[in-house]
């Protein structure tokens, strides 16, 4: 019984790290998109030639 409580234990942390990451990819998109808008950053003008070809 202590193998299942430890698996779920597992599994949960490994959901919430999963969600984790996908919102922060999302907020670095959104960050990029936006500041490749406004032309804030090097950063936008260093990753959109990459995406563009």
């Amino acid at each position: 019984m202590g193998h299942d409580k430890k698996n779920r234990r597992n599994n949960g942390w490994s959901l919430w790290a999963a969600i984790g990451a996908i919102v922060l990819i999302i907020l670095l998109i959104v960050w990029l998109t936006v500041a490749d808008l406004w032309g804030d950053t090097d950063v936008a003008a260093w990753v959109a030639p990459g995406l563009m070809v």
